[in-house]
């Protein structure tokens, strides 16, 4: 009987791998499409005056203190802009908790200098005497979410903010507690060595998964087939017989998508369409059940694994991971789910969610 159950434990483990193997595999079926964008992506620059300057201070609000904003961000002094409504600028990011947030006045006190007024569609320049300096460029992003305003820089009273060294920004948002930023006025460079420790950290984290992945699926089912056509029949089985079976239609999903790796292109595409309905209707079945793990497990590796330009998927996968963070209490499925969440938040642009979850990561595993 022992042995029995360890060769399940041991088969499942197996299979987990070579499932989760298959979903990283399926990408390869778009190399087509994806080498020409890759090849483009990498030789062709786009100046930084077109996107608001280069960065020199990033603050980003991972207390809980109720403060919708999550994010501001000081950038570099933009000169000779081209193509711009300001030849001169100053860009100020903000970014806020949630898509419309609900603020009646934002005001930013930059040195004693400046006061720069926020309404829900306008910005404003100030001296310290309270005069109006200027109007600002006002762009909100993001269904709300992200306010970017460009100072202009033509005017003689804001020119000396050219040359300064440093900046200190006193935020204040309606009555929350305010915010105090130091923001050097030359950019800073991203540091490889904290990109190689981060990239070396995901690896570490997901390595520990893989070593503990048996234990963690909760509900797992397993076929007695090797192969995907096989596995397929077992879980279509299994839904034939009870098609309210869950787990054993988040599985039936995740192999469909595994098919689709093995295919060509356009059946790939048809398959990993298919494979939706079925972890779809599966996650919704599963919602606050015993196996809704299994079941986000199953949805968010396949959404974390397929070609984000062609099935634009990372944004469901990071949402699954983060629900499955919320539902668990074993620290390595919650360091593994923040650091593939991180992950898909880059895939879909959502770069301060994916900052924050490789944080909340970094708390729960250590490495050295």
């Amino acid at each position: 009987m022992i042995k029995t159950i360890l060769e399940k434990i041991r088969y499942s483990w197996k299979m987990l791998t070579t499932v989760f193997t298959c979903f990283f595999g399926i990408s390869l079926f778009f190399i087509c499409s994806s080498i020409p964008q890759n090849f483009f992506a990498h030789f062709l620059h786009v100046d930084p005056s077109y996107t608001g300057g280069l960065v020199c201070a990033d603050f980003i609000n991972s207390s809980d203190d109720g403060s919708p904003l999550l994010r501001y961000t000081v950038h570099e002094p933009v000169t000779n802009a081209r193509w711009q409504q300001s030849a001169e600028y100053w860009q100020l990011d903000l970014e806020f908790k949630d898509k419309t947030p609900a603020f009646n006045i934002i005001k930013i006190f930059i040195d004693e200098d400046f006061e720069l007024q926020l309404t829900d569609t306008e910005g404003k320049l100030y001296d310290n005497s309270g005069n109006l300096i200027c109007n600002t460029e006002y762009y909100k992003l993001q269904n709300g979410s992200l306010i970017k305003i460009r100072i202009p820089l033509q005017y003689k009273k804001v020119q000396k903010l050219l040359g300064a060294k440093q900046t200190i920004h006193y935020v204040l948002l309606d009555d929350y507690a305010p915010l105090t930023i130091e923001a050097s006025m030359k950019a800073h460079k991203k540091s490889k060595k904290e990109e190689a420790k981060n990239k070396a950290y995901i690896q570490h984290v997901k390595q520990l998964y893989a070593e503990k992945q048996a234990s963690l699926m909760t509900q797992i089912q397993m076929p007695q087939g090797k192969t995907t056509d096989e596995n397929l029949a077992y879980f279509k089985d299994k839904i034939n017989t009870n098609p309210d079976d869950f787990v054993s239609l988040a599985y039936y999903g995740s192999w469909l998508a595994v098919k689709g790796g093995e295919s060509s292109v356009m059946k790939a595409v048809a398959l990993v369409n298919e494979a939706y309905t079925y972890l779809d209707k599966a996650a919704e079945l599963a919602d606050g059940k015993e196996g809704e793990i299994d079941v986000l497990l199953n949805r968010a590796s396949v959404s974390a694994s397929v070609p984000e330009q062609v099935f634009g998927k990372a944004a469901v996968g990071a949402e699954d991971f983060m629900r499955i963070v919320s539902i668990t209490e074993n620290e390595t499925l919650k360091a593994y789910s923040y650091v593939m969440a991180y992950e898909c938040y880059q895939k879909c642009g959502k770069e301060t969610q994916a900052i924050l979850a490789l944080q909340e990561a970094q708390k729960m595993v250590q490495y050295q």
